[in-house]
This record gives structure tokens, sequence and C-alpha cells, in this order.
């Protein structure tokens, strides 16, 4: 994703989020400009992105985020360690995400 890819979807997910509240937008944004894998997930954990990035209590981090999944804005992807990681959804994109399966070789 090129720096206009990631400027062009934090507007996008701006524009579209603008009858949520501060926080939960800030959050939205957050997950917008971080480096992400080619399935969108940010390969980083909740307390990382509270205190590191946001200066948030991670139990303030954790409430705004599961607001945001329980309405789609966010999507469940892995866990790393007890962790669990989260991509921007359909929702806030606009677009779905769809990673292509790889076929095993032997």
């Amino acid at each position: 994703m090129t720096a206009d890819d990631s400027q062009a979807l934090a507007r996008e997910v701006l524009r579209r989020s603008e009858d949520l509240t501060p926080n939960q937008r800030l959050l939205l944004q957050l997950y917008a400009i971080m480096p992400k894998e080619p399935g969108g997930a940010v390969r980083k954990t909740a307390r990382e992105l509270a205190e590191d990035w946001l200066g948030w209590k991670p139990s303030l981090f954790s409430r705004v985020r599961g607001q945001l999944v329980e309405d789609g804005w966010l999507e469940f992807v892995d866990k790393l360690s007890n962790s669990p990681i989260y991509r921007l959804g359909e929702r806030a994109t606009g677009q779905r995400t769809v990673i292509p399966l790889r076929t095993r070789t032997a």
C-alpha cells in the first residue's frame, strides 16, 4: 500500500465514520494509517496501540474496539500470542476484504 493509498483510505474511513464518537473515529483512523499485512491485518497488540500510539489505558481501547467490532467497523483476523488482531471492516472501507487462497504444492 502506497502513501497515497493510505491517505485515501484514511479519508474514506473519516468520511464514513462521521456519526461515530470521537474516540471511535480516532481508533479507526489509527487502524487506517498503520502498516498492514496483505489481508489488511494490523499486527500490533491492543496494549501497544493504546499506550504507545493513543496514550489511552488498554481498558478504554478494548472497550472502544469492542464497540467497533460489534458494529462491523473492525473485523477479528487472528491472534498474536493472547492478543487478538483486527483489520478495518467492510463498513469502514466500503470494500469486502478477500484474501486469495494459495494452493499447496508438494
